[in-house]
């Protein structure tokens, strides 16, 4: 009777409670516990309010972007470096990327001071005119937070017309569709080279944000808040991609989206030129990570 009755709770296990904890498991990964911080300017009421109109943002927490156009020049130079600004990107800085960079960094702090946190934790950082893709099941930002092991994800892009444009795999490809990490809807991999791809949607490792506060201790910041390709050589923090993407700037507040779409069929021929070569180092990027 023993044995049957150890058979029987067994039973009743794999055929009660182990369903539950399935689809528990579901539940709980869909409303996994994330950081999510809306970069918005205080007098951008407009496009708050239609990125909250957009389902599942509710639990976005709102952060005052910081706004420098009203401030002096020396009074930025306290926190920012104008002069190795121009020495490495060839030109002036303005004061809107002044204020877009310092905007991320004070997220940034937000997410390490974050005791609940972990290192290896991401939070989710997104720019008011992040319109999200609304073909994808919810659930594919959490699942990426279990799945990536990427210091920074880019799950979205500026100045890109659709979600799953052409203009990704010309310009800016990742590996062969078959070798990138399936992920709900979309595949992760590695791009055939890091790229301003905008602020618009990302997500950051908490180890990541603290790489750019320890860079802070040693001089004034100095870079773009997309400069990806910075951000992988001198600070070391890798950078994956998704396809399609999961936000793109929402065209309802972006003036020069008929430019952007405009400037494809000008300046296609030279960028299939250049796309096989682009395409090769992707591949050999991936396989040698």
């Amino acid at each position: 009777w023993g044995i049957i009755d150890f058979f029987s709770i067994i039973s009743n296990l794999l055929c009660n409670y182990f369903p539950l904890i399935a689809s528990n498991g579901k539940r709980i990964l869909t409303e996994i516990i994330m950081n999510k911080y809306l970069i918005s300017l205080d007098k951008d009421v407009q496009r708050r309010e239609l990125f909250f109109a957009q389902p599942y943002t509710a639990d976005f927490a709102v952060f005052s972007a910081i706004n420098t156009m009203q401030k002096e020049w020396d009074a930025l130079a306290e926190v920012f470096n104008p002069t190795k600004f121009e020495q490495h990107y060839g030109r002036n800085v303005t004061k809107g990327e002044i204020g877009c960079t310092l905007s991320h960094l004070a997220v940034y702090r937000q997410i390490v001071e974050d005791q609940s946190v972990a290192e290896n934790d991401y939070a989710l950082v997104c720019e008011d005119d992040a319109l999200f893709n609304s073909n994808l099941s919810p659930k594919t930002t959490a699942l990426l937070t279990e799945k990536c092991d990427a210091d920074i994800v880019l799950i979205g892009q500026s100045k890109i017309a659709e979600f799953d444009d052409v203009e990704l795999e010309i310009n800016y490809p990742t590996t062969f569709s078959f070798l990138r990490q399936k992920v709900a809807d979309v595949t992760v991999a590695y791009p055939y080279k890091s790229y301003f791809a905008g602020t618009v949607a990302y997500l950051i490792k908490k180890s990541a944000a603290r790489r750019f506060l320890d860079v802070l201790t040693q001089e004034k910041a100095f870079w773009l808040a997309d400069d990806f390709l910075l951000f992988e050589t001198q600070f070391h923090l890798n950078n994956k991609v998704v396809r399609p993407l999961m936000a793109i700037e929402n065209p309802r507040l972006v003036s020069n989206l008929e430019a952007i779409r405009g400037s494809k069929s000008n300046n296609l021929a030279k960028k299939l030129i250049k796309y096989p070569l682009k395409k090769i180092l992707a591949v050999k990027k991936n396989l040698g990570k």
